[in-house]
């Protein structure tokens, strides 16, 4: 019922686990894993219920479901603890499976985390808080699932002459560099339609991705003792660094966390700068104790970047340049 990838050098090697983001599949880390990979980490990559090739369970697509999926894979390869690295949605169901199974999770690295979002910023807010995640959803639910059915024939013929070219756009600084990346995933969602809207539909219902329903996670991961470092690319549209820098600040504020930032990156960070991703990801999850890394981690540590706004506050209100 999961379509999984565990590829890499054999044990001892440190073991990752990626975890995708909605809509997403293996195919996500597809820049990723060969580099990770090379630099000596075994990479365990696989698709979550509704997304890629893994079954679209009956229940509901949450953070529940999906720690209990990943509970059954490690257990069905004998795995008894790894490093999860998850990106967006992933992020969530990587602190949820942390704050289950805190003596199975080695090290933790969320890239661009979903559940800090802030409901007002959200496109089509009033559908999406007023029906979608209301009782109302159920019949939304139907009612999109029978449309993709009745016009998978007409929506395949559009993406033939072109129609939905840029729907699959990635959230990077130079998309034309990836449009075989995006048809490849215009491609699979093609494959089944009805499946592809109704599961991000789904997830959407049921997902936690919004700070108003996800904080206590952040809270509680930042009160265990589980290493977490943080990556975000500061040209992120999707889950926008400035959306989220309160929240993350205030939860992590009096640690030493570290939340390393990619220039220029957007969303999709792991694809287009995926040579600088995998140095930072194979230094935090090996462990390393390079002077130099760990100058990094100090130089990008919350609580400097914490200071960094308080002072960045204060002198505006003093109505002076800060630099």
């Amino acid at each position: 019922n999961v379509n999984y990838l565990l590829q890499g050098p054999p044990a001892p090697a440190p073991l990752v686990v990626c975890i995708h983001g909605i809509n997403g599949s293996i195919a996500s880390f597809s820049a990723l894993e060969p580099r990770l990979r090379a630099r000596g980490l075994r990479v365990l990559l696989y698709d979550l219920y509704g997304f890629g090739l893994s079954a679209a369970s009956r229940g509901r697509l949450d953070h529940h479901t999906y720690v209990q999926q990943l509970q059954g894979l490690l257990d069905f390869l004998g795995i008894t603890n790894a490093s999860l690295l998850g990106f967006s949605m992933g992020g969530i169901v990587a602190i949820e499976f942390a704050k289950c199974n805190p003596e199975r999770v080695t090290r933790l690295l969320l890239a661009a985390p979903g559940g800090l979002l802030q409901r007002a910023e959200t496109p089509c807010a009033p559908l999406l808080f007023g029906c979608l995640r209301t009782r109302l959803g159920c019949v939304l639910l139907n009612i999109v699932s029978c449309l993709a059915c009745c016009c998978r024939h007409p929506i395949r013929r559009a993406a033939r002459k072109g129609r939905l070219d840029g729907t699959f756009q990635l959230d990077v600084r130079e998309p034309e560099r990836f449009s075989d990346i995006c048809h490849d995933n215009m491609r699979r969602f093609l494959w089944n339609p009805k499946r592809s809207l109704t599961s991000y539909l789904r997830a959407l219902r049921s997902m936690p991705l919004w700070s108003d329903d996800f904080r206590s996670g952040f809270e509680s991961l930042a009160a265990s003792n589980v290493p977490v470092l943080f990556l975000w690319g500061n040209n992120d549209c999707t889950i926008p660094w400035m959306e989220v820098r309160e929240e993350l600040l205030d939860i992590f504020g009096d640690s030493e966390v570290s939340c390393i930032h990619l220039n220029r990156a957007g969303h999709h960070m792991l694809i287009e700068d995926a040579d600088q991703a995998a140095i930072y990801i194979s230094a935090w999850f090996m462990n390393s104790q390079d002077p130099s890394w760990n100058q990094l981690l100090r130089s990008w540590q919350v609580k400097e970047l914490a200071a960094q706004v308080l002072a960045r506050q204060r002198q505006q209100s003093q109505g002076t340049p800060f630099h």
